[in-house]
């Protein structure tokens, strides 16, 4: 019988997070099923497709997943290697056994399944394992100017374009430090300023970060620093509190630990919404202001 790999996600694990990953044989599976503290993880969920569940993958890009369900019962989750969804639900968990073993003998037949239509959802992201590793790259890069800073930037091209180019609009000492003034206030040049502040900041850094786990690091991407959860005090997110500024989508998250221990990650980095769910148990402040990181 073939060995195939499974993996563990508890209740407070996000999306792609799983522990425990390596092959096992349908018996070992079994046992790890049997130990699962389905009743404790089962308490205050929102059913989901990331729910309390041990997840094996197959040999031809495909998933069975074995998860806790509505009404106290279970579920496999199946997508195929179209990333289709097909569910099957069981009062008794051991009825979910046989289709089980058949997956571990490549006689599993979907047939029995009901078809979810959720063409429009990527499920997949629920069944493969991410290491939720952040740095800047040229495409998160990319994606954060755009996301920031490309109104305002469309905008001052705009703006520049009928001073340069229009006769009628004779140039002078005035005109360009109207011109001036808007590109750093209002056409992308506070924008610019930050965007740089934070690439100059943590373009060599690293968070290893994920929900689920108290242990986590943060610096220099060849040695960052090892951290706890459970040493954290409070973290306060820096941000524009009016969402008409040019700068709203900017943020820095500011980690403040019980030994006095400061660390600020810029939104850059990660997310400053995703960074605050994996910090979801901690006291959390908001604080309006100028997001600039003073190195």
């Amino acid at each position: 019988m073939n060995r195939l790999t499974s993996k563990i996600q508890y209740k407070n694990f996000e999306t792609g997070e799983f522990v425990e990953e390596k092959k096992r044989s349908f018996e070992e599976l079994i046992e790890v099923i049997e130990q699962f503290p389905w009743e404790r993880e089962r308490d205050r969920i929102v059913i989901d497709l990331t729910n309390p569940s041990i997840t094996i993958e197959g040999n031809n890009n495909d998933y069975l997943k074995l998860a806790v369900y509505f009404n106290r019962k279970f579920v496999l989750h199946y997508i195929d290697d179209q990333q289709i969804l097909f569910d099957k639900s069981f009062v008794d968990i051991r009825d979910s056994y046989k289709y089980l073993e058949k997956y571990f003998t490549g006689t599993f037949d979907k047939s029995e399944f009901k078809k979810q239509n959720t063409w429009l959802i990527k499920n997949v992201q629920h069944f493969v394992s991410q290491d939720f590793r952040y740095t800047v790259t040229t495409d998160s890069i990319r994606k954060y100017l755009w996301s920031t800073s490309a109104l305002n930037l469309i905008f001052s091209v705009v703006i520049i374009f009928i001073f340069l180019f229009k006769n009628e609009l004779p140039l002078n000492y005035i005109a360009l430090f109207f011109i001036f003034l808007f590109m750093l206030f209002l056409g992308g040049g506070i924008n610019l300023i930050l965007f740089f502040n934070y690439y100059s900041y943590c373009k060599d850094k690293i968070l290893i970060m994920s929900k689920g786990n108290d242990v986590f690091y943060y610096g220099h991407k060849t040695s960052p620093v090892k951290y706890n959860k459970k040493d954290i005090l409070q973290f306060t997110t820096i941000k524009s509190r009016s969402h008409r500024s040019p700068i709203a989508d900017f943020a820095i998250i500011k980690i403040e630990f019980k030994d006095g221990t400061i660390i600020k990650i810029p939104n850059l980095l990660v997310d400053d919404f995703n960074l605050g769910h994996k910090l979801f148990q901690y006291r959390k402040i908001k604080k309006g202001g100028f997001p600039y990181i003073n190195t």
